[in-house]
């Protein structure tokens, strides 16, 4: 057990180690060409990571602009201020220039994502689809200080949006209303509670199209330009970064390894540790604090710990510091506002809330961890009570018969329950006298002849 807890204090160090490597500027004699990407998704670390290396395949190809075709609920914002960061390297390090592109039709660029899109040198947009609605979600906040806290960070993120869309030109004032009062804008308005994007120039353009190809041949793509999507690294980065995921890979693995006590192979040790490491490096991923994933740790060791003690109280502990801990992972400090030397908030809110699958999730997890401890349990208990397959006491009063020949105070050999076992008798015994178990010392039978 020894190398399963060694892997598992590894895995926790890859979960704080899992950072992203920034991409460095290609030097290019010439720059020119489009490189086009496509994102479908909410904004996570998966996303960023893909934003992280489009910017990067951009500048390595020497492409002088990049269209980023978005549609997006909004996320965290980590991983926004990670996404705007690869954007401003891109337009102030490598002096490209970056297009986000709202399409399809239907298509949106919510909350985080209008972040994203007001950091692009130019935003354009297809008719029937919109931006905006950008109001942070606040966590975090102590008692009594609701109402000031919020109204900071609010404040703070409104100035950073301001920020964002006056550096490249569109109307400050209309995109701090995405933030302060949650306004969203429409490419083809069709009611006063949507505005026109454009008439408050808040985007760059309408393209007058109902394809994404389209929209890009308006914009210069040259035709059959690839359009890049996530890879594998960045969508099971998106995955693992999931809370409600790793979680529950998390206690997947905790209860392979508990398995694997019960009925040892060695794989499921190693399954569960890996699973375990993935978990890890989801949460760390995702920015869950360490005194989160410390308690949820430390539920898992009282889970453990309910194999010995076996009265249940260890496993409801367990549980309950666990869901205090899987709680923890969605609290984030409040923001404080950016400043002339740092212009993005030192903590981003959260711009999505805790889902209701969430709770659901905690109270089938706090269940499930009890029903599989009471398991367990019982299957303890019902070694405990199983008669010991080599025990020779069960032997006593089984009748057998003598292999060999045997004078007292020295050992023969004697078939018992379809087995030989070495013997002892204070009587002369002769080879195929029939004989009983009369007692047992070690692995020895003592024995006496059958009678008539």
């Amino acid at each position: 057990m020894k190398s399963v807890w060694l892997l598992f204090a590894v895995a926790l160090l890859l979960a704080f180690a899992g950072q992203m490597v920034p991409a460095h500027a290609q030097t290019c004699a010439t720059k020119t060409g489009y490189y086009v990407a496509s994102l479908n998704a909410d904004i996570d670390p998966g996303s960023a990571d893909f934003m992280a290396t489009t910017v990067s395949n951009a500048e390595s190809v020497c492409a002088a602009h990049i269209v980023f075709v978005l549609t997006t609920n909004g996320g965290d914002g980590a991983s926004m201020e990670s996404m705007i960061s690869s954007i401003t390297s891109y337009e102030d390090n490598f002096n490209g220039t970056f297009t986000t592109l709202v399409a399809p039709q239907g298509a949106y660029a919510f909350s985080a994502g209008s972040y994203v899109a007001e950091a692009s040198t130019s935003i354009f947009m297809e008719p029937g689809t919109t931006i905006g609605s950008a109001t942070p979600i606040v966590s975090g906040i102590p008692t009594g200080e609701e109402n000031s806290t919020m109204t900071k960070d609010i404040d703070a993120f409104a100035s950073y949006m301001s920020t964002l869309t006056s550096g490249n030109g569109r109307n400050a004032t209309a995109t701090a209303l995405m933030v302060t009062k949650g306004v969203s804008y429409c490419s083809t308005p069709t009611s006063p509670t949507c505005p026109s994007a454009l008439k408050e120039n808040v985007i760059n353009g309408v393209i007058n199209s109902t394809t994404v190809e389209g929209a890009l041949s308006y914009l210069g793509v040259p035709a059959n330009t690839p359009i890049n999507t996530p890879g594998v690294r960045s969508s099971l980065i998106s995955i693992l970064s999931d809370p409600n995921v790793s979680s529950l890979l998390f206690l997947v693995g905790v209860f392979a390894v508990l398995a694997d006590i019960y009925h040892p192979t060695l794989i499921l040790s190693v399954v569960g540790v890996a699973i375990i490491a993935m978990a890890l490096f989801g949460l760390g991923v995702f920015g869950a604090s360490p005194l989160a994933i410390l308690l949820m740790i430390v539920g898992a060791a009282f889970i453990f710990l309910e194999v010995k003690t076996q009265h249940g109280i260890s496993a409801l502990v367990g549980v309950v510091i666990f869901v205090v801990g899987f709680l923890l992972i969605y609290q984030f400090p409040p923001g404080s506002a950016p400043t002339s030397t740092n212009p993005i908030p030192t903590q981003a809110a959260n711009f999505s809330s805790i889902p209701d699958i969430t709770y659901g999730l905690i109270v089938g997890l706090g269940a499930a961890i009890i029903i599989a401890s009471l398991y367990l349990r019982s299957i303890r208990e019902g070694l405990r009570r199983r008669p010991k397959v080599n025990d020779p006491a069960v032997l006593v009063g089984r009748e057998g018969k003598m292999e060999s020949d045997l004078v007292p105070g020295s050992k023969g050999v004697a078939m018992v329950a379809s087995e030989e076992w070495s013997v002892t008798s204070t009587q002369e015994l002769h080879r195929g006298d029939p004989i009983r178990v009369k007692g047992v010392t070690g692995q020895t039978l003592a024995v006496e002849k059958v009678e008539g």
